[in-house]
C-alpha cells in the first residue's frame, strides 16, 4: 500500500503519548484572545458606555459571550494536555504539503490585514475584502461566485450584528452601515 493511499484509507484517531509545543501554544493563543477581549470590554467598551445595559442595548454581551466560551474550551484542552490524552486524526500523521503550508501562511496574513483594516475602512468594505481574498486563496472558483458570497455573507453577517444583537460595528472612514 502506498504513502498516498495510506493516507486516505487511515481514518482512526490515534493517542499521543507526549503533547507537542505546538498544542500548548496554541492553546495560549486562545486564552490571550478571550483575555484581550475581556480587556477591551473592560476598557474602551465600557469607557464609552457600551459595556451596560439589558441582554438588547449591551454591545459587549456577545463578545463576553464567546470569549466566555473559548475561556471554557480552553479550560478542557488544558485538563487534556495534562492528562496527555490529546487524540491526533489522520491529517495530522502526515507533514503538510507545501502549498499547504504556504496557503495557511497567507490566510494569517489575510486575517492581520483584516483586523488592521477593519478601524479604516469599516466592517462591509474591510469584510468583503476579507471574505474574497480568503476564497480567492482557498481556490474558489468561479471568482464572481466567491465575490457574490462574499458581499451576501458579509451583508448577512452586518444584519444580525446591527439589528438583531445590537452591537455596533466599525463605521470607518466611509461610515458604511445598514
Amino acid at each position: 500500500m502506498s504513502d498516498s493511499e495510506l493516507r486516505k484509507d487511515d481514518t482512526t484517531a490515534t493517542t499521543v503519548a507526549r503533547v507537542a509545543a505546538g498544542e500548548w501554544i496554541a492553546l495560549g493563543a486562545f486564552v490571550a484572545l478571550a483575555l484581550f477581549v475581556h480587556q477591551q470590554i473592560l476598557g474602551p467598551l465600557t469607557d464609552a458606555g457600551y459595556a451596560d445595559g439589558d441582554a438588547v442595548n449591551n454591545a459587549a454581551l456577545f463578545p463576553r459571550l464567546i470569549a466566555n466560551l473559548i475561556l471554557g474550551l480552553c479550560a478542557i484542552q488544558f485538563v487534556q494536555l495534562l492528562r496527555r490524552r490529546v487524540q491526533l486524526s489522520a491529517e495530522f500523521m502526515y507533514d503538510a504539503p507545501r502549498e499547504n503550508a504556504l496557503r495557511c501562511l497567507v490566510g494569517f496574513g489575510i486575517l492581520v490585514g483584516y483586523l488592521l483594516g477593519l478601524p479604516v475602512l469599516g466592517f462591509y468594505p474591510a469584510t468583503v475584502l476579507f471574505l474574497l481574498a480568503m476564497f480567492l486563496t482557498l481556490k474558489t472558483r468561479p471568482v464572481w461566485i466567491a465575490a457574490l458570497v462574499a458581499v451576501l455573507l458579509t451583508l448577512a453577517i452586518g444584519f444580525v450584528f446591527e439589528e438583531l444583537l445590537r452591537v455596533v460595528l466599525p463605521l470607518g472612514r466611509f461610515g458604511l452601515t445598514l
